[in-house]
Parts: C-alpha cells; structure tokens; sequence
C-alpha cells in the first residue's frame, strides 16, 4: 500500500510472530488438558462423600475462571502475532546509512525498535547497521530477533550466516545460510553460499579443519531500501 505524497514510504507489517502465538494456544491446551485431568481425579475423589455437591460447585466456578483467563491469554498473543500496517518508518536511517552516518542511523532504527518492539525488519535494519561499526555481539543479537519475529524472510538468515562465517566458521554460518536459501532459491550468491554449505558439512565430519585463512569477503543482499552491507 503506497503513502500518498512519499515515494520512498510503503506500508510494511508489524507483528508477525506466528511461532508466539503458537506456543500461547499451546499453554492454553495444556493448561485445559491438566485442569480436566485434576478436576476428573478429584470429583471422583469426593463422589459419594458429603462434600461432593461443594467440590462439584467450585470445580465449576474453577473452570469458568480457567476459560474466561485462557480466553484473555490467547487474544494477548493473537494481538502480539497479529500484522498490523504502519508507514514505512526507516527513511531517515536509511539517508544515514547512504551518507556512512552508521552511529546515526544506530540510534535511530533503536528508536524505531522502541517503537515498533516486534517488527523483524526494524531489528534487522538495526543489525545491519550494527554490523557496519564492528559490533558483532549487539549484531547477531538484533539479527537472531529479527529471525525471531518473522522466520519467513530470508535476508537476516544470509546476513547472520556472513558473519558466523567471516567470526568462526563455515559449519557455524551453515545452517543459516541453508535456510536463508529455502526461502530464496534464486539468490544471486546461491553458488558461493552452496560452496561454504559444503565445507560446512566437511567440517561436520572431521575431513576439513574449521576455519579458514583466506576467507572471502561476503556481502549479502539486503531487501530495497534496506541498510546496504
């Protein structure tokens, strides 16, 4: 969806944390699978007794608390992994990224990650342009919630397997940059990601000694717009 009036602003989604909201159903199913299970063992426990009738009244005010809080806790993480459209906020970092303005556009994608906490491509951007002042640990910290936050966009797996392969070693940045070419087949740099995938698997089984001493340099594409590596 295009913003009238700016060319370099589009709409992009917000929340997308679809693996989040799985895991909060499943809690939630657990949570009713254990209270059917406590519930049956007790009313069995007290059928026949004279405090039948009164378990029986508090295990039906139990469960109407249990569902009304269960109904509550799944719309929280169904908000949480819900998209929602918000303009393109990246454009200023973005002039500070094209200028080398690094530790400008830093502070800036950090206040868009304050902003706009569960959006993949805010914590990517910051990633990136952490990359470009060597702060390799705040990097792949940024670039792993990235991942975290939206597992189908392939650009933070090729840019977190770059740097695992440039700090340690072809069977660390391996897996990343399997993935990464999953969800994009027809990468431009298909043939030299295949080729460190490859010696990562010599790695693996002790033909090769990890590591290398002449590492090629390694740039990984980056999504329109994006903080160019």
């Amino acid at each position: 969806m295009e913003i009238q009036g700016s060319a370099d602003r589009h709409a992009i989604l917000e929340g997308m944390n679809l693996s989040l909201l799985g895991l909060g159903v499943g809690t939630a199913f657990l949570a009713i699978v254990l209270a059917a299970v406590g519930t049956g063992f007790i009313v069995r426990k007290a059928r026949g007794t004279a405090s039948e009738d009164r378990v029986k009244k508090w295990a039906r005010i139990g469960w109407i608390g249990l569902v009304v809080y269960l109904v509550a806790y799944v719309g929280y993480f169904f908000h949480l992994s819900s998209p929602r459209q918000v303009p393109y906020p990246f454009a200023s970092g973005d002039r500070m990224v094209s200028k080398g303005d690094y530790n400008g556009a830093i502070r800036f994608y950090e206040g868009i990650v304050r902003k706009y906490p569960h959006m993949a491509m805010a914590h990517f951007k910051l990633g990136m342009a952490l990359r470009m002042v060597k702060a390799i640990g705040p990097s792949i910290k940024e670039l792993k919630t990235a991942i975290k936050y939206d597992p189908d966009q392939p650009e933070p797996y090729f840019a977190l397997g770059s740097i695992l392969w440039t700090q340690g070693t072809s069977r660390d940045a391996m897996p990343y940059f399997r993935k990464g070419l999953e969800l994009d087949p027809q990468n431009r740099q298909r043939l030299f990601f295949e080729k460190i995938i490859k010696r990562g698997e010599l790695e693996q089984k002790g033909i090769l000694k990890p590591g290398s001493d002449a590492r090629p340099h390694l740039t990984p594409p980056a999504p329109a717009g994006g903080v160019a590596p």
